[in-house]
């Protein structure tokens, strides 16, 4: 008992484990972890998800105490009503009053939304509870809302957020998180591009900026990757195209299919996989526009899976085709596994794929990938330079056959930031 009370107390703040580039981030951080040094809670707003029992059994896993906001965590734009309702209004009208100016606002300033969005978030918080429990380090690793929560109801001696996204893509309000940022002890932004970023759009707070990179074991992708289900249509004679991502507009997928348009015009034998859930209503429209374009059969949804590298073991090229992004994971492991990949120029791409940023409707070929521009056209000609081209193909799978990706030893800048 004694030796356990000289060890630090760590809250890590989470929303629920579901099968996500953050939960995978997570849990790459914490294996990672010196638990003779950490004694680590993990605050979930509630205890759910795929990825639940990965958990490290050194962590304790504790619910949201006002389990009856705990959906606030999960709210989106489709489920916000119901969710408010749900949550507050249901069970005390009377804070609907405090709700109702911000959703007027809403009505009459539409181009605000998602500003005035998280404004009503971060005044609803005043109904959560304090934490009980008092840490020496407190880290939001969910990015804004666990920043938020943690700020206003977490005791801690430091507190750290962690950033996954590219500030303001989408456009954020400056004035709100300025304010909440300027309160953390550290911002973790997970590339370097996207902590340089942050720290011109927030001068004032830029010597609380670090870069942690996302933590990446090549040995464990590869252990997963060997016990993996691979592909479904073993005798299709194609090449195979890959992209692991939720099923949303952020990442890129409606691209998908009008570069699928174009392929098929081309006359490609090919085939496009996507690993990953999304809303419902996400799911329908996509399927939905792949039918109207007439690629449905060249488009096959998956679903999520808990072990998705079989599938990326297997297929011919990774492709990442997102709207924007921090760092996604899933291109590092991508690398690790020695996969050509195409992604579009989000803020870090030319990073990951050691690269120049494309120009003027042209592709650009990095180290380890090709860099495409945003959009349908991007994607397309990305694909196809890759489907055309056998010998690149081989020259970056060379290239990352040679690369070194695991880094292991990023944990140490966290130790660092925390014992100081």
């Amino acid at each position: 008992m004694d030796d356990n009370k000289k060890k630090i107390k760590l809250l890590i703040i989470g929303i629920i484990m579901n099968l996500g580039g953050t939960e995978k981030s997570f849990l790459s951080f914490a294996s990672q972890l010196d638990y003779d040094r950490y004694d680590v809670d993990l605050l979930l707003a509630r205890k759910e998800g795929a990825l639940l029992e990965e958990i490290p059994p050194q962590i304790h896993v504790i619910e949201l105490p006002d389990s009856q906001y705990a959906d606030m965590f999960l709210m989106s734009g489709q489920n916000a009503a119901r969710t408010l309702w749900n949550c507050f209004v249901r069970r005390n009208p009377l804070i609907g009053f405090e709700i109702l100016p911000y959703f007027l606002k809403i009505l009459f300033a539409p181009s605000k939304r998602s500003h005035t969005a998280t404004r009503l978030w971060c005044r609803l918080l005043r109904h959560f509870s304090v934490l009980n429990k008092e840490y020496d380090v407190a880290a939001a690793y969910w990015g804004d809302r666990t920043m938020f929560y943690m700020i206003d109801k977490v005791k801690a001696g430091k507190k750290i957020a962690w950033l996954h996204f590219e500030y303001g893509n989408p456009p954020r309000d400056d004035a709100l998180y300025l304010k909440y940022f300027s309160r953390c002890d550290q911002v973790v932004t997970v590339s370097e591009k996207v902590n340089q970023s942050l720290k011109q759009h927030f001068p004032t707070v830029a010597e609380k900026c670090v870069t942690i990179e996302n933590i990446n074991d090549p040995r464990l992708i590869w252990d997963r990757a060997l016990k993996g289900e691979s592909f479904p249509d073993a005798k299709f004679t194609g090449k195979r195209i890959l992209t692991i991502a939720r099923i949303s507009e952020q990442k890129g997928l409606d691209f998908v299919v009008g570069a699928l348009k174009k392929l098929r015009e081309d006359g490609y034998n090919i085939r496009w996989y996507v690993v990953g859930g999304g809303d419902e209503d996400d799911v329908k429209r996509l399927k939905a526009m792949a039918v109207d374009e007439g690629v449905a059969d060249m488009l096959i949804l998956l679903g999520p899976t808990q072990n998705p590298y079989g599938y990326m073991r297997d297929c011919d090229i990774y492709a990442q085709p997102s709207r924007y992004e921090g760092k996604p994971i899933t291109v590092e492991e991508a690398k690790m596994m020695f996969r050509p990949i195409v992604a579009s120029n989000y803020v870090s791409a030319s990073e990951q794929l050691c690269g120049d940023e494309p120009h003027g409707g042209s592709i650009s070929i990095g180290r380890y990938g090709v860099i495409t521009e945003i959009g349908v056209d991007g994607t397309y000609l990305g694909v196809r330079r890759l489907l055309d081209d056998e010998d690149l193909c081989d020259s970056l799978t060379m290239e990352l056959s040679r690369g070194h990706f695991g880094n292991e030893t990023e944990i140490e800048k966290f130790y660092r930031m925390a014992e100081s």
